[in-house]
C-alpha cells in the first residue's frame, strides 16, 4: 500500500459544496468561505514539520493550496492523479438526488461498487478511481522521498484513503488537516485541530 506517513488537507467550501451538489471533476473554485478556511487553516498547518505541498489540478483543491503556501513557503506541485472521483452525469446533481438514482439503479441489475452505488453513467468506475488515487500517493511519496508532504485534494480521496488504511469509509469536512502517521507497519489518523 502506502509506505510512510503524510499530511492531507480537504480542499475549502465551494458554492456546490454549501448547496449540496456533487462536483467530481466539474471545476468549481473556492467561495470567499474557503479561502478564508484555507487562511485560517495555516495557523495549523505551521505547526507540522511540512516540507512540500502537492495538490489536485482543480481549481478548489489548487488555490487551497496556494492559500496555505502563501504562509508555509514550501515547493507546491500538481498532480492529476488528485482529482476528485469523475461523476459523470451525476455531476451538478444533489446527494439526495444522486440516492434517488442509486437505488433505480439497483432495480435495474446495475452491480453496487464497493461504496454501495453503481458507477455512475458516465462516470469513473470506483475502483479505477481507488487506482488512480493510491498510485498518486505512492508516486509523490517515492518522488520526494524522506519529505513531509501535505496532499491537497478531495473528500473523495480522502474517503480511499481511509477505505485502503484503516478499511472504513468516513467523511472529512472542508480544510480539515490530518496526519496519516505510519508507525512500526500500524497507520494512525491524527486530527491536528
Amino acid at each position: 500500500m502506502l509506505q510512510r506517513s503524510f499530511y492531507f488537507l480537504r480542499h475549502g467550501e465551494t458554492d456546490w459544496n454549501k448547496s449540496g451538489l456533487i462536483q467530481g471533476h466539474t471545476d468549481i473554485p473556492l467561495n470567499d468561505t474557503g479561502r478564508a478556511q484555507a487562511e485560517q487553516v495555516v495557523s495549523i498547518l505551521a505547526r507540522a514539520p511540512i516540507q512540500r505541498i502537492v495538490a489536485s489540478t482543480l481549481s478548489r483543491a489548487y488555490e487551497t493550496a496556494s492559500i496555505v503556501n502563501a504562509a508555509l513557503q514550501k515547493p507546491l506541485a500538481v498532480d492529476e492523479g488528485l482529482k476528485e472521483r469523475h461523476f459523470g452525469e451525476f455531476e451538478g446533481l444533489r446527494i439526495a438526488e444522486m440516492d434517488e438514482l442509486k437505488d433505480g439503479m439497483l432495480k435495474k441489475g446495475l452491480p453496487a461498487e464497493e461504496n454501495g452505488y453503481p458507477c455512475p453513467p458516465k462516470g469513473e468506475p470506483y475502483a479505477d478511481f481507488r487506482v488512480r488515487t493510491i498510485a498518486a500517493f505512492r508516486r509523490n511519496l517515492e518522488q520526494f522521498e524522506g519529505e513531509n508532504i501535505l496532499f491537497v485534494a478531495h473528500g473523495g480521496v480522502y474517503r480511499v484513503l481511509r477505505r485502503c488504511l484503516f478499511t472504513e469509509l468516513d467523511h472529512s469536512a472542508n480544510v480539515q488537516p490530518f496526519h496519516f502517521d505510519k508507525r512500526d507497519q500500524k497507520w494512525a489518523l491524527i486530527n491536528l485541530r
